[in-house]
């Protein structure tokens, strides 16, 4: 794969919408590693997708033109490349409302930090990925996946993985709300992903994660100035509804932003084995497809580029925050908890069973501070432009179930901070 060492990621290139990946690079990976002599030709036609939902890929849908009739290769493919295109937009964005405010000496070193961050988080993804397919798809939900490219010391700028396409589907933002039943089989893979961690080799695991950044990435999003302009976003989308509200969380935060703690749960809780966290398991990183009545029903899960190794009930706040109305997570919380252990349960077999329900529940209300601060910019800065571009009545309503689930979560993370400090 031909590339140029003097280029950085975070530059725009001359490939696909803006990427360094180029048709050849592509093709490049699918010979090496799908088997075949076949080649996409350029008469493939290509779509990005997802616009708005990643932060720091383009994801592209390439509509399949071999250059050879085939009944084996997919008719279509799904590109997931690495791109800084979305974080810039986003900065850019939070300079111009003034939440955001660096010197160019402070955006440089927060550049380079990003330009590591996110070459690492995609090298972890492809390799978390060839853990997860010893488990079962259709307990773990997971994409299938063609060829990959990570990156090395001859490779800074060229990073991609290509997925399978499932017709059909469709992601759901933080602005619409999923019933208790809906999200069940979501419940139902994360148990078995937590399982597959008692049978993984610790020197896999330790291959895969040696340099996780989750740490890190928690701390560039959550410290100082921008947690400040998270708070301010917030009380600014509705000042008469979230302002006394913020005021009392933001006076909480020094104690709740202890990374230390959130990031080492388990040993404030006494379970001695960590176990797989997706890591950013929210609705917009699940597709869902129409059923027969009303309800949606899950297809896949997407998007393992900051998964770690943690605590169990990590992603389960993330999700069920997310996903849920403010009212049916709070009257639900504990039933899901005990389904999702009942799964967890059922998919450890004979093995022994690393913690208690008890346990997972302390942990849920121990990390809900924490966690529910880390969904505030998915319910605002994440879904403005999408709200923007939708009709007024259309909008309205959708910020109505984001005001609900905002408030919710603001208080319910003041009232578990406070009990569980």
């Amino acid at each position: 794969m031909a590339t140029d060492n003097s280029l950085t990621i975070l530059e725009d290139g001359n490939g696909l919408f803006g990427t360094h990946v180029t048709l050849k690079d592509v093709n490049d990976a699918i010979r090496e590693q799908m088997d075949t002599d076949l080649e996409l030709t350029p008469k493939s036609k290509m779509t990005v997708i997802g616009d708005g939902n990643g932060f720091s890929s383009c994801v592209i849908l390439i509509s399949c033109k071999w250059n050879k009739p085939s009944d084996t290769l997919p008719h279509k493919i799904v590109l997931k490349v690495v791109s800084f295109s979305h974080i810039k937009a986003l900065i850019s964005k939070a300079e111009k409302e003034g939440i955001f405010k660096k010197s160019e000496n402070e955006k440089k070193d927060m550049n380079a930090h990003f330009e590591i961050s996110i070459q690492r988080i995609h090298n972890q993804e492809v390799d978390f990925y060839n853990v997860l397919k010893k488990g079962e798809p259709e307990n773990l939900l997971i994409l299938k996946v063609y060829f990959t490219s990570k990156f090395d010391e001859n490779n800074k700028t060229k990073g991609f993985i290509g997925m399978e396409y499932v017709e059909g589907s469709e992601t759901r933002h933080s602005y619409e709300n999923c019933t208790v039943k809906e999200i069940q089989p979501v419940l139902k893979a994360i148990a078995h992903i937590q399982a597959l961690t008692v049978s993984t080799p610790e020197e896999e695991i330790e291959k895969t994660f040696n340099d996780s950044s989750y740490t890190e990435s928690m701390k560039s999003m959550m410290e100082g100035d921008r947690m400040t302009g998270i708070f301010m976003h917030t009380k600014n989308q509705n000042p008469e509804r979230f302002g006394e509200l913020v005021a009392r969380v933001e006076r909480l935060a020094p104690g709740i932003l202890d990374f230390e703690k959130a990031c080492n749960l388990n040993k404030y809780i006494g379970i001695n084995k960590n176990v797989f966290v997706h890591g950013d398991l929210w609705s917009a990183n699940i597709l869902f497809a129409p059923g027969k009545d009303a309800s949606m029903y899950v297809r896949k899960v997407l998007d393992y580029q900051l998964a770690h190794m943690g605590n169990p009930a990590e992603d389960l706040v993330r999700f069920l925050c997310s996903t849920l109305s403010g009212s049916d997570r709070r009257q639900n919380w504990e039933r899901l908890l005990e389904d999702f252990y009942a799964y967890f349960l059922e998919a450890m077999q004979t093995r022994e069973i690393p913690y208690t329900l008890e346990q997972l529940k302390l942990s849920y209300r121990s990390y809900f501070p924490m966690g529910g601060l880390a969904l505030l910019p998915l319910l605002g800065p994440a879904v403005d432009v999408k709200l923007k571009s939708m009709s007024e009545q259309t909008a309205e309503k959708y910020q109505k179930v984001l005001a609900e689930k905002i408030e919710c979560l603001l208080e319910d993370v003041e009232k578990f901070y406070l009990e569980t400090v």
